[in-house]
């Protein structure tokens, strides 16, 4: 429901603004109104846009406490600036305006009764300030609450937000005074409401004045908007801070490039892998065909394999992507240089030429791979692949079903959801008794909801670590954000099993002793919550710990312009990429990061090099089996705390796995002290990292 409340409390804001607005200008024109007839005709409009006005405010009220329910991040600042933007103008009103506008009204109708016109002693009273500039304070004040609600949502500690709202708002009062001053006058002095002609001239030289300033002030915002030509992603456009320290970072040791932070350069690999960028044309089961790019030929790409401890030597190829390509290891904690962002730790790849990446694999789990170039659009074409990462002890002794589920945008316009490479239901044959594990895979943006039908089943690795003591589960939707992996076990039963995906049920995967028959996927259990699973077990650090770096980040989204074009940005604290602060720590730090989704969409935040402890949902502690998580799914409402050992130097970029949400600016760095980078970003570059 909190994105239902959120979208109410910006219409809310709307519609202050224009009720009061509405209402301001009828009670001006109700004081000039000599004639009893007339007056009351008018009055009972007036009444109309009255009783609007005031559900307004009422239900902006209720929805600031319906938001608080979700925790006070969420409504922080409509109890602490946003009421007097509005509310308390508007009690104003109700005590000082609204009597005034009774009293004419109540004087209307005797006048009209006794065949007189209204006198101008009682008319003028809705002249004076006391009485004409509560309401349209409001209206200013809906107006700047709007722009609060949409455009830019208050951030903790809103230091900034009070001085600049609160000298708008003083601005505004300001100039409504000295043009309320002479009305009174002009009341006494007899002046009456203008003829429809000359208040269409006022109202359109009014809008045009209007338009002009903001017309001005957009063509500015855009201006500023444009990203450089080419940006180095380790200078931000406000500088870094160590928050333990709440001061800028000190830089005693000489710097060091990332360029350095590579895997062993030399050594037989254990492994050596190829892999091809090139144009393809998918064609799927369907009969639909993706215009995309793929690794090998193949979308998924091929299915890396190695153990854990080994050296892996991967060739990226660029046979034909004109934009250029990349390699980047999801959840696999590679050194710095080895991470695949262009124009952070590498150059992109350009069209035929090639990369060679190699790092030991330092824990066993299932991952992905997948372009950071432009990814918005390069993985959504194809260009992704699967890896999994073997114990010491070898393979997992169960058949493996890798199951990696992706959408295309095909040819014909339409939206094809797939699981491996098939875009329809895929039958498996499995002996019954045979014990089974079905690696999950999200490769796509959005969070989807799986459910294994005809046997209970246990969840062994979230994200690529094991689960202390999983128990059965069976009938709940797991749900599993962009970029996210859960592993599930179970015991083939005799008859079949079904996994589907709540958007595609009539798609997915059939399990059975034969290949054949059939079973109803169920939808009907409850949504799962991973931070009560599996038994508790000792970690390294816990919400007790002493962190040295401590921060909240605030994922909103708001109207903006992002690189010269107006969008719904999705912004962290307020601001978007390359403007949000990189959070600088030392190494060997031991960093708490707290996620409030204060959106109307799902935010998988994507944390490159490192894996983080969950500590906190909702701010009731984790209880279950340590969940260490590379990719945090935060819910619209959700706050999340997670923290994590600072211990693989270099600069990283963390950011939203929504990845068209990451094109246009939820992205943030986490930047080692002491370390730089010489690859650059922007259009005039190589590199479009997202």
């Amino acid at each position: 429901m909190y994105e239902t409340w959120l979208g109410m409390d910006v219409g809310m804001s709307a519609l202050i603004a224009l009720a009061w607005a509405v209402l301001s200008r009828r009670l001006g024109r109700l004081a000039r109104h000599d004639d009893a007839a007339r007056l009351v005709r008018a009055a009972r409009g007036t009444t109309v846009w009255l009783v609007i006005a005031m559900v307004a405010v009422l239900a902006k009220v209720a929805m600031a406490v319906l938001l608080s329910q979700s925790g006070w991040e969420f409504a922080a600042d409509r109890f602490l600036i946003i009421p007097v933007l509005y509310l308390a103008p508007a009690v104003l009103a109700f005590v000082w305006t609204v009597p005034v506008y009774w009293r004419v009204r109540r004087a209307g109708r005797t006048a009209r009764a006794e065949s007189v016109t209204v006198a101008v002693e009682t008319r003028v009273e809705l002249t004076s300030l006391k009485a004409a500039l509560p309401p349209r304070l409001t209206a200013v004040g809906g107006v700047l609450t709007w722009w609060a609600a949409f455009v830019v949502p208050p951030v903790p500690p809103f230091g900034g937000e009070v001085l600049g709202y609160g000298f708008a708002f003083l601005l505004a009062g300001l100039l409504l005074v000295l043009k309320l001053r002479g009305e009174s006058g002009r009341v006494l002095a007899g002046a009456t409401v203008p003829s429809l002609g000359r208040r269409t001239l006022r109202s359109a030289a009014i809008v045009l004045g209007v338009l002009a300033v903001a017309t001005g002030g957009i063509v500015w915002w855009q201006q500023t908007s444009v990203l450089p030509d080419r940006y180095s992603m380790a200078e931000h456009g406000v500088g870094g801070v160590h928050a333990g320290h709440g001061q800028s970072a000190p830089s005693g040791a000489p710097e060091r490039s990332v360029t350095e932070l590579t895997g062993p350069k030399t050594g037989v690999p254990d492994h050596r892998f190829t892999l091809t960028a090139q144009k393809t044309e998918l064609r799927l089961p369907s009969g639909a065909t993706v215009d995309g790019w793929t690794f090998n030929g193949t979308a998924p790409g091929p299915l890396l394999r190695a153990g854990q401890g080994e050296l892996v030597e991967v060739e990226l190829v660029n046979k034909d992507v004109a934009a250029g390509v990349s390699l980047h290891w999801h959840g696999i904690d590679v050194p710095n240089a080895e991470d695949g962002v262009p124009g952070l730790t590498q150059d992109s790849v350009a069209a035929g030429a090639s990369h060679v990446y190699r790092f030991r694999l330092p824990a066993a789990g299932s991952y992905w791979y997948h372009s950071h170039q432009l990814s918005s659009e390069q993985v959504r074409r194809g260009l992704y692949g699967g890896f999994i990462v073997d114990p010491p002890t070898g393979p997992p002794s169960a058949t493996e079903v890798p199951v990696l589920l992706h959408t295309f945008d095909t040819t014909a316009g339409k939206v094809s959801y797939t699981i491996g490479d098939s875009d329809q239901l895929r039958r498996e044959k499995i002996p019954a008794g045979t014990k089974v594990r079905l690696r999950l895979i999200n490769t796509d943006s959005l969070i989807k909801r799986f459910t294994l039908t005809g046997t209970p089943f246990r969840i062994v690795a979230v994200d690529g670590t094991e689960v202390n003591q999983p128990t059965e589960l069976s009938a709940v939707q797991l749900p599993v954000g962009g970029g996210g992996r859960f592993d599930l076990e179970y015991t083939q039963p005799n008859g079949p099993v079904r996994l589907a995906e709540k958007q595609r049920l009539d798609a997915g995967i059939l399990l059975s002793p034969d290949g054949t028959g059939d079973r109803a996927p169920d939808t009907s259990g409850p949504e799962f919550d991973v931070t009560g699973y599996g038994a508790r077990g000792t970690t390294p650090f816990d919400a007790n710990s002493h962190f040295n770096v401590d921060q909240t980040l605030y994922l909103d989204n708001q109207a903006g312009f992002f690189d010269g074009k107006f969008a719904l940005l999705w912004s962290i604290n307020g601001e978007v990429f390359p403007n949000v602060p990189p959070i600088t720590v030392r190494e060997g730090d031991l960093v708490r990061l707290t996620f409030v989704n204060r959106s109307h969409l799902d935010h998988p935040m994507h944390l490159h090099g490192h894996h983080a402890l969950v500590l906190a949902r909702d701010g009731k502690p984790a209880t279950g089996s340590p969940l260490w998580l590379d990719t945090v799914t935060v819910s619209p409402g959700e706050t999340w705390t997670i923290a994590f050992r600072a211990d693989n130097p270099g600069i990283w970029m963390d950011h939203c796995h929504n990845l068209d949400h990451a094109e246009i600016g939820m992205v943030m760095h986490l930047a080692y002290e002491g370390y730089t980078t010489p690859f650059v970003a922007g259009k005039g570059t190589p590199n479009q990292p997202e």
